[in-house]
């Protein structure tokens, strides 16, 4: 989901540009009644259109599962054996390059890396595609399997890339390997402050969790690990603190949104908030976090009796079964809720509309009706690319009044 984080002073080096074509499934319970005020419609929509400039068919969305990165105005994705930087605001194809990216592309603006099938971390010039430099990743594939990437990350200076190996940071100039921390499935979120780098593993057990590992990003020696949870994603980070939504299932969790704050230097949980509370652990109701540092959204899931779903806005300083600040309802699930400029908020329904909704009044702005699936809805510099079915739009990005 694109996050637009107005209190984080470190970078959070996750998918906020670049999300792959495949959504996750959302499902949850609403809240009380009483707590719902629908988005209204807004008296005035000339100002914004959602209606897409160019549409581009990639192919059947049960055969393909391109990477799709949205930088600026140019989109990186990757159909077949070939990989693709597309003028995103423009609607046509600047290069192409013989490969079949499983990663993210992430850039510096003068240079674009991603890794493939076969195994390879790779960097071509960002204006004219050409090769720079070539190197294999720490996990190769067998004969006839494709490579498995977890995450590629990008900062200052260096290529994190998280794999079956483990974590393995490369510098961005050459491709020499700077240092490789081993363990299975490293970094599927990562967290660069300059002083630590937090990334998420996977905990093998009578489960699988998610749990955390602060990391020196000079010498990739461990610094410390936060195993008591299930954190699949890292939110927003201020000087001190990050704050990590806690999945975890069981009858010791109690609310449906759990967001921890974690030390930086020791990986402490400092404080645990917590919202929408239920009577049974089989009605969470939070699919979904996701914060811009200074509320939390809270996504919940489409009501059948009442039919609406329900999106609930807690200030990130609200404290544990805090009522929400503000709700919006809509009439179908909501798919992704991706943060804009100005508190606007991109919002894609499963009956697949896109809604542009100003997330302090409640209103919709706009809204636009696509054909297939809805998927993630890219936020570039000028431009919004709609993802949907094996189909990608691009729209002029609104500019809100």
């Amino acid at each position: 989901m694109n996050m637009n984080r107005k209190k984080t002073v470190s970078r959070l080096v996750v998918t906020s540009m670049a999300v792959a074509l495949l959504a996750s499934p959302i499902s949850s319970i609403l809240p009380g009644q009483g707590h719902v005020a629908s988005a209204a419609s807004a008296e005035d929509k000339s100002s914004y259109n959602l209606k897409p400039m160019w549409t581009k068919t990639l192919g059947d969305p049960s055969k393909i599962s391109p990477q799709t990165t949205l930088i600026k105005n140019s989109l990186y994705y990757s159909v077949g054996k070939k990989y693709i930087a597309f003028d995103a605001s423009a609607g046509k194809t600047r290069w192409t390059y013989p490969a079949t990216a499983v990663s993210q592309t992430v850039t510096d603006g003068k240079s674009v890396w991603f890794t493939d099938a076969t195994g390879r971390l790779i960097k071509l010039n960002a204006a004219t595609g050409k090769l720079q430099w070539k190197v294999k990743t720490q996990s190769q594939p067998a004969k006839k399997e494709s490579y498995v990437n977890h995450s590629l990350h990008a900062a200052d200076g260096v290529i994190y890339v998280g794999d079956a190996f483990g974590l393995t940071a490369y510098n961005a100039s050459n491709g020499k390997v700077k240092w490789k921390l081993k363990g299975g499935a490293h970094g599927y979120k990562l967290l660069q402050t300059g002083k630590i780098l937090v990334a998420t593993t996977t905990i093998d057990g009578a489960l699988t969790t998610s749990g955390l590992q602060g990391i020196d990003p000079q010498n990739g020696k461990v610094k410390w690990t936060q195993n008591d949870g299930d954190h699949q994603d890292i939110l927003f980070s201020n000087d001190k603190s990050f704050y990590s939504r806690d999945v975890t299932e069981g009858i010791d969790a109690g609310y449906a949104a759990n967001i921890n704050e974690i030390s930086l230097t020791n990986g402490k949980i400092m404080a645990t908030r917590s919202y929408i509370p239920v009577d049974f652990v089989e009605d969470q109701s939070a699919s979904d976090v996701v914060s811009d540092g200074e509320y939390f959204y809270v996504i919940e899931k489409y009501d059948e009796t009442q039919k609406k779903a329900v999106v609930s806005r807690f200030k990130t300083v609200s404290p544990s079964k805090s009522e929400p600040e503000k709700t919006y309802s809509f009439e179908a699930k909501v798919t992704e809720w991706s943060l804009g400029d100005s508190g606007i908020a991109y919002v894609r329904l499963e009956n697949g509309k896109l809604l542009m909704l100003d997330t302090n009044s409640g209103r919709t702005l706009a809204s636009a009706q696509y054909k297939g699936t809805p998927l993630p809805t890219l936020i570039g510099q000028d431009v919004l690319v709609v993802q949907h079915g094996g189909q990608i739009s691009g729209v002029k990005k609104p500019v809100a009044q």
